[in-house]
């Protein structure tokens, strides 16, 4: 890489997320923190650099990431490998070895829904997933980020639940509700 392909990439490093989103088809389903960004109000949010996605095709879904990627920095600038987690592949920079998506094949269904027009993996899944992980002993490397992320979902949920409006509607004189 020259210098010139690092200062290409610098300059349009901010475009990866807006390319990587447009990739992420109608079967796929975004989680990890993305999913939760997705739902928070901003003073809830994680900052995040990458795209952890539930595929059936991983490979597939990696390399087109990848080319759509490389196209719109008009050159190799990334490339796709296997991640230590055996159904994982990962699309990283070539200029600062960075990941920036992660395809993974999901051992089971996935409940999911839909957030301005992309699949997220559903808030009950993700506390499942995460209670299960503090359980564990050998996830204590992720245990403080998860009960952070546990504390901004109650926080999150509670916050949601306090807006619902408090007011019987009524209609021609019935009461709904």
């Amino acid at each position: 890489m020259t210098l010139k392909d690092v200062e290409t990439f610098h300059r349009k490093k901010k475009d990866i997320p807006r390319i990587v989103r447009k990739t992420i088809g109608n079967k796929e389903i975004i989680y990890g923190e993305r999913a939760l960004n997705a739902r928070f109000p901003t003073f809830l949010d994680r900052p995040t650099q990458d795209f952890d996605v539930f595929s059936q095709t991983p490979r597939k879904d990696a390399k087109q990431t990848e080319k759509a990627l490389d196209k719109h920095f008009g050159g190799d600038y990334f490339r796709t490998k296997k991640a230590i987690y055996p159904r994982t592949i990962r699309v990283v920079s070539n200029i600062n070895q960075e990941t920036y998506a992660d395809y993974t094949k999901p051992k089971q269904r996935i409940p999911s829904e839909k957030i301005k027009g992309k699949r997220y993996v559903k808030l009950s899944y993700v506390k499942k997933t995460i209670k299960k992980t503090l359980k564990d002993p050998k996830a204590k490397y992720r245990h403080a980020k998860d009960r952070d992320a546990l504390n901004r979902i109650k926080i999150y949920e509670k916050k949601k639940i306090k807006t619902k409006p408090k007011r019987k509607q009524t209609l021609k004189g019935f009461r709904w509700g």
